[in-house]
Parts: C-alpha cells; sequence; structure tokens
C-alpha cells in the first residue's frame, strides 16, 4: 500500500523551456475606445479582440481580428481614418505595423492603400515595400510597385516603380 501511495505521489517532471511564456496581460473583446486630451476627442478606436502583451522586455497590443481607427489632429470635422485586418503597437519602440486590406485616410481626404503600412512615430514616417494605390481626394490615382516611403500625413511621399491617372481640367491644359 505504502509503494502504490509513493508511487502515486511522484511529481511529474516538465520542460519549462517548451512553455508559452508570452501571454497576454489584458485583453478585451468588441472595444470601443476613445483617447482624449484637454478634453478633446484624439483618437476613436473599434476592434473586436485587443490584446496587451505588458509583461514582457518589449511590450506591445495586438489587434489580431483586426481595428479601425479615427484620429482627430486638427479639426474635428475631418478625422483621419486608419482600418486594417491585423495589426501591432509598439508604444516603448514608437513602431506600428498594420496588415491585410490597410488603408489610411488623412484628414484632407487623400486615400492610401496596401497590404502591409510600417509607421514610426517619431520619425512620423510610413512606409511599405507592398504594392501602394494613391487616390487623391480629387480623385488622382497613383500605383506604386515596389512600395513607398511618405510623412504620416501624406503631404510627401516617394514612390518605388510608379505609375499613375492625373486628371486636368480642359482650361488647365
Amino acid at each position: 500500500m505504502l509503494g502504490i501511495i509513493i508511487a502515486c505521489n511522484q511529481l511529474e517532471e516538465v520542460d519549462m523551456t517548451s512553455r508559452r511564456t508570452e501571454f497576454p496581460s489584458r485583453t478585451f473583446n468588441n472595444a470601443k475606445i476613445i483617447f482624449k486630451d484637454s478634453g478633446f476627442i484624439k483618437i476613436h478606436l473599434k476592434s473586436k479582440l485587443i490584446e496587451e502583451y505588458g509583461m514582457i522586455d518589449t511590450p506591445y497590443t495586438e489587434f489580431r481580428q483586426g481595428l479601425e481607427l479615427k484620429y482627430f489632429t486638427k479639426s474635428i470635422d475631418s478625422p483621419g481614418y486608419l482600418r486594417a485586418d491585423w495589426a501591432k503597437f509598439s508604444d516603448m519602440k514608437a513602431w506600428y505595423e498594420g496588415r491585410g486590406n490597410v488603408v489610411l485616410i488623412n484628414e484632407v481626404g487623400d486615400t492610401l492603400k496596401t497590404e502591409t503600412l510600417f509607421w514610426d512615430r517619431n520619425l512620423r514616417k510610413v512606409f511599405t515595400n507592398d504594392t501602394v494605390y494613391i487616390i487623391s481626394k480629387l480623385g488622382d490615382s497613383l500605383q506604386s510597385n515596389n512600395g513607398l516611403e511618405a510623412k504620416d500625413d501624406l503631404s510627401e511621399y516617394t514612390l518605388y516603380n510608379n505609375q499613375g491617372t492625373k486628371i486636368y481640367e480642359e482650361g488647365d491644359l
């Protein structure tokens, strides 16, 4: 009887190297978050799933089911807009990444569409190596087959291997 009790109480050895060490410290489902500064809305964010990984060396926030983000910098009447099927934000590095059907609309109304987009918040630049489509508010369109580098407000950009269409009024020629 004593042998059975001792055999049943022996602990099983666990390989600690194969255990998952990254897990979310906070999880939000069907989130709608509004950031305000001095009483004014700065960001309005919606996401089906937000996971914050704060208990690691380089904390980050992941949006595995995508996000929609309106941001306000100059006018409450014309917010900027960002959407992606997946996103990851690292506040410590000031580095943001969006993947899958990424759409960025600046406050003027110009639209950028691509599959992958990176934003360096410190440098205030966005960039990608994927095919990019830029459609201006006036209807002009540009396509870049090898990516772009741009200011984050799309006021200036460099396209690589590009082509496009410019619309002119009859009196402009």
